[in-house]
């Protein structure tokens, strides 16, 4: 007992330098721990699977610099999977940074696209449609950020085009490939097959689902990991088809589209310096109990 009591009273520097080698090792080393994809995100990676190819989805992202880390390996796997499924990502955002967001992570899914696509190919994992060069604004746009939020969803319900005119880098997009409709009706978002929203706080995916009697299509989530509980009651309705929550989350789906992203690769520094840190933990309340059972005989 005499031995944790002396372990609690530990100089506080070596406690930081033990967190600090539990992040840096794995990161080193490359660990890569074993991920066991949840029910959530295997539901939307399944239901992105099972669009038909072509499909259009609306991805919005709704968070700035400060929530990438969590959030952005979620939207470059899940934008990687659509695009090895040959879907058509319109990128948006209600957060003002939310095309910058957008940019980063294409570039990200296409460059991982490409590198992959002869792989992908030979393994029978690509669409029948894939082409290895993907064209913007016909296989993808980024539109940029729109403010209004909720009245601004509402918008997009009956045209897209209005709240649209054009993409992020002001090119139009009324003769773009990717809001072309066979039957030449305007494109609203009841042509979209799956909206996602990628969610650091308000704004985000709260905004389709408050509007979502009006535009009646399939919604799913990437939240950080503080958002989940507030999430969770969407997914026990039924109101979101599934979901990726922080970092843990971005590491399923890569697991699931078998890509080793910054997601898979933070799972080992995250997961060993918890567990450092709950041995700390431990060993302080053995201490505190040490100490007070050693009161306590003295006091006898």
């Amino acid at each position: 007992m005499e031995f944790f009591i002396k372990l609690k009273n530990l100089d506080r520097r070596w406690v930081f330098l033990f967190v600090a080698a539990s992040v840096v090792l794995p990161m080193l080393l490359k660990f890569d721990f074993p991920v066991f994809p949840g029910k959530s995100v295997t539901n939307l990676h399944n239901f992105v699977d099972a669009l038909p190819e072509g499909t259009r989805c609306f991805l919005s992202f709704d968070y700035d610099p400060a929530s990438e880390p969590e959030l952005g390996p979620s939207a470059i796997a899940i934008l990687t999977h659509m695009f090895r499924k040959g879907h058509r990502p319109l990128c948006g955002g209600n957060w003002p940074l939310g095309g910058e967001m957008a940019e980063g992570s294409l570039a990200k899914a296409v460059e991982i696209y490409t590198a992959t696509y002869d792989e992908m190919k030979a393994a029978g994992k690509l669409a029948p449609g894939c082409k290895k060069t993907l064209v913007k604004g016909e296989d993808y746009v980024n539109l940029g950020y729109k403010p209004g939020a909720i009245i601004h969803v509402k918008a997009l319900v009956t045209d897209f085009m209005g709240p649209y005119p054009s993409d992020r880098d002001g090119n139009s997009t009324k003769e773009m490939g990717i809001f072309k409709n066979p039957d030449g009706r305007k494109f609203a978002m009841s042509d979209v097959g799956i909206i996602v929203s990628f969610t650091a706080g308000t704004g985000g995916i709260e905004s389709f689902i408050n509007v979502a009697g009006d535009h009646k299509r399939p919604m799913a989530a990437g939240c950080t990991s503080v958002n989940i509980p507030r999430f969770i009651t969407y997914l026990q309705t039924g109101q979101l088809v599934g979901m990726t929550g922080g970092l843990p989350g971005a590491a399923e789906y890569e697991k699931l589209i078998d890509h080793m992203g910054k997601g898979r690769e933070g799972m080992a520094p995250q997961s060993i310096a918890h567990l450092v840190i709950m041995l700390f933990i431990i060993i302080g309340n053995i201490a505190y109990i040490a100490e007070q059972r050693i009161a306590k005989n003295k006091k006898a």
